[in-house]
């Protein structure tokens, strides 16, 4: 197995080699016809074998943390349901099936009765039990924790004897039971995470679960190591490469040339500047799926530039949609026209929201052209406030700095002055949770996503009043009744009303610019299959499912 140090060294030559054929010059000439849904798959081809070992690059870089509490972003998401089970397993196409919870039911609306499995043990041995799943749940209750909005209804956990568990409500919620298959009902060991305190899920910490791979090392700011737990309680899931090494490459030119090269065995979230070398490349071969991800400008202040809904639509007026899909994501995307993307519709209500769509205010214009003339005329409104604002995009990713170009061109051409900052993986995925990191900036562009298809999965952080990713100061009475009601409300059609109604208010003023709705693009290499190639990947044992062919 190559080590780390030495896929660092090779690493670090290969950006070299090749950061001239991924510039935004190499977005012209290329195949970049969008990429229709019939052509979307959601799996590989099954493993047949074993491998000793698997070499896999992390979406996001290095980990903020591996303590699902706290995981808020693609790589420890990914690390986190590899490790440890939750009580719901979500599969490729998005539905859910058992977990930890063999099965539950709802004897009341505000009642839900978790019935676990009784064969599955953690890593040290020692047998899953209410107990566990108690403590980990109700660690969710904490305002901090990441998951807490999905709770904010709960008003007990209680282990009703070894192996059942009880929630009550406050009222009912729809939402609940679906994000039992995310790290919100992820389940670790109640004992081990007491005696760690503030050190658990820590590079020194650790943690204790039950999955299919076993945290063996993690090494910051270079690697983590994992082994496959040969006693995994499903069959379907065990680990099929004895060991898995991760890595935090960001750069795609190094990513780029270490997965054409064979260094690296694969990755999830291929940066779409790198389609024109893996496409050729004989090594391996590129997987399009359905995603839940979209690409947005987040404003990020209540006070300046970002805060005014004028300036933001006009910031949305002055791109052209269909051009960046073509040119900079090479049709591996869509143009996206509003906050909530078509791809995290409710299945059971897809024709309510394509009806309202075409209905809804046209805050973002034809995706197909920009509206300059509106824009400027947007601008010209707020002439004397106007200042130099700050975009924040990734350092290193090459998607998200030539799509900074072409916003930075369509604000300079609707007269505001936009400068690109880009800031270190650790540091951009920090300044959504910590208010410190935003200092000085306007708006992020980032890579925003559902965990499943629910509206009121992502929406509620950016359009409540206190959401948690609602920075503006936006407070519409009306978007949070219906949005409220609508997590109460069981009827899928019902639901869609309610959000449909929130939705057109929100739309109204701009509450982010919203530009695409992405693909996943996975690549792995010719020895390996069996990942999931949907956007599911990341609430599920996905790296369990790579061997060879």
């Amino acid at each position: 197995m190559t080590g780390p140090a030495a896929l660092r060294r090779s690493l670090a030559v290969a950006a070299s080699a090749t950061a001239l054929a991924l510039g935004i010059s190499g977005c012209t000439g290329l195949p970049a016809a969008t990429l229709g849904s019939g052509m979307l798959q959601t799996t590989s081809d099954p493993a047949r074998g074993r491998v000793s070992s698997l070499v896999w690059d992390l979406p996001t870089g290095e980990p903020t943390t591996l303590d699902y509490q706290q995981a808020g972003d693609s790589s420890p998401y990914l690390v986190v349901s590899n490790l440890c089970d939750s009580l719901l397993r979500l599969n490729p196409d998005y539905t859910s099936s058992p977990g930890l919870a063999r099965s539950w039911d709802q004897p009341n609306p505000r009642t839900l009765v978790l019935h676990l499995r009784d064969d599955v043990r953690f890593w040290d041995g020692t047998a899953l039990t209410s107990a566990d799943v108690v403590y980990s749940l109700k660690r969710q209750l904490d305002p901090s924790a990441v998951a807490n909005s999905f709770f904010v209804n709960v008003t007990s956990i209680e282990a009703t004897d070894t192996h059942t568990v009880t929630v009550h409500f406050s009222r009912p919620d729809e939402l609940f039971l679906k994000e039992l298959a995310t790290t919100a009902g992820t389940v670790v060991q109640a004992r081990y995470a007491r005696r760690a305190g503030k050190n658990f899920g820590t590079a020194s910490g650790g943690v204790m679960c039950s999955g299919p791979l076993e945290l063996e090392k993690w090494t910051s700011g270079a690697s983590i190591e994992l082994k496959a737990n040969p006693d995994y309680w499903d069959p379907a899931y065990r680990a099929h490469a004895d060991r898995v090494t991760l890595l935090f490459v960001t750069d795609t030119t190094a990513l780029t040339q270490a997965l054409a090269s064979g260094a690296i065995a694969g990755a999830f979230e291929v940066p779409n500047s790198a389609l024109p070398t893996l496409k050729g490349s004989p090594s391996g071969q590129l997987y399009f799926g359905p995603s839940l991800k979209s690409l947005q400008m987040i404003p990020l202040q209540a006070t300046g530039m970002s805060a005014d809904p004028d300036i933001r639509r006009a910031l949305s007026l002055a791109v052209n949609r269909q051009e960046l899909a073509r040119t900079v994501y090479r049709g591996a995307a869509v143009p996206s026209t509003t906050v909530l993307p078509e791809t995290g519709w409710d299945p059971e209500a897809k024709a309510d929201y394509e009806k309202a769509a075409a209905s809804m205010p046209l805050v973002h214009a034809d995706p197909t052209a920009a509206d300059l003339k509106t824009a400027r005329a947007l601008v010209d409104k707020h002439r004397d406030e106007l200042r130099p604002a700050v975009l924040a995009v990734q350092a290193g990713s090459l998607d998200l700095l030539n799509t900074a170009a072409v916003i930075q061109q369509a604000a300079k051409s609707i007269g505001i002055t936009l400068t690109v900052r880009q800031l270190p993986a650790l540091q951009f995925s920090s300044m959504f949770y910590d208010p410190s990191y935003r200092k000085g900036l306007d708006f992020a562009l980032a890579e925003t996503f559902l965990d499943i298809p629910d509206p009121l999965d992502w929406v509620p952080n950016l359009a409540l009043s206190d959401g948690f990713f609602n920075w503006t100061g936006f407070s519409d009475p009306v978007v949070d009744s219906a949005l409220a009601e609508a997590q109460q409300t069981t009827d899928p059609h019902a639901r869609a009303a309610l959000i449909i109604t929130a939705q057109r208010r929100w739309e109204a003023k701009t509450l982010a610019v919203p530009l695409l709705s992405l693909h996943e693009v996975t690549y792995m290499n010719n020895g390996i299959t069996g990942a999931p190639t949907s956007f599911a990947y990341l609430f599920s044992p996905s790296l369990a499912r790579i061997g060879s062919r």
